[in-house]
């Protein structure tokens, strides 16, 4: 019985976090995950826009002491985000860019950005930021979790919406886990709008998509077949935002 009460509160607690549709989602992805020990996997997306600003308006006194500095090929740093050197090597062939937060010359966070298409590297699929020019790819936005109530994030994206909008962007795209409702609510926040929705299901490496008015279905077992999602505000919204 007690084991039963434990899985009831969990589903329970699960479910009141992400709401029914995530939630159960989340469960089945995780249970599949462990049975197939890894070669069954469920990911779900909000595709989201946010408009950029010419900095956040923070107090230079908050998070002073926090060191932003952009990294490159060959920087240590890049060992310490945790990811395999091939992901690191695949980011930085696309033209990616790092932005790094150290605290006390430890490193705080991190996130990257792309301008333009972006090879996703935990799924097979080309996400593409939209009106070119004006809206870039960010992903990757991660603060050390004894990081998380300062202002490490604020910092970060403070320093890369200066760096973009004196670039001439006016957008950054990005992917968030459906699955991540902390993430989802600092972004919108920040004024981000989920413009869409992509489910991947993943047997090996076959990979199937779910999502998307003209192809709502796609298909593939290879890089070659990567599918290439557009993302972007709706053209009245854009248009009004440029006005």
């Amino acid at each position: 019985m007690a084991n039963i009460s434990r899985i009831t509160e969990s589903f329970s607690a699960t479910v009141r976090c992400l709401g029914w549709g995530n939630g159960l989602t989340y469960i089945l992805s995780q249970g599949l995950l462990r049975l197939s020990r890894g070669y069954v996997r469920i990911i779900k997306y909000h595709l989201v826009v946010q408009p950029l600003r010419n900095g956040l308006g923070i107090p230079m006194r908050r998070g002073r002491d926090i060191e932003i500095r952009e990294i490159g090929p060959g920087d240590q740093l890049l060992g310490a985000m945790g990811h395999p050197p091939a992901t690191i090597a695949n980011r930085l062939r696309q033209g990616s860019r790092c932005l790094a937060a150290l605290k006390e010359g430890e490193l705080a966070g991190f996130l990257w950005w792309v301008e333009g298409a972006y090879e996703e590297d935990e799924v097979r699929c080309l996400f593409v930021p939209e009106p070119e020019g004006l809206a870039v790819w960010d992903f990757d936005v991660y603060v050390s979790p004894h990081k998380r109530a300062g202002p490490v994030f604020a910092r970060l994206w403070d320093a890369a919406s200066r760096c973009l909008v004196a670039a001439g962007y006016r957008y950054t795209c990005s992917r968030i886990s459906a699955f991540n409702p902390a993430s989802l609510a600092a972004h919108e926040r920040l004024g981000a709008r989920v413009v869409a929705k992509r489910l991947f299901i993943c047997l090996g490496r076959l990979q199937v998509m779910v999502g998307g008015r003209r192809r709502p279905l796609h298909v593939s077992i290879s890089d070659s077949s990567r599918p290439r999602v557009r993302v972007a505000l709706p053209g009245s919204l854009l248009s009004d935002r440029l006005a």
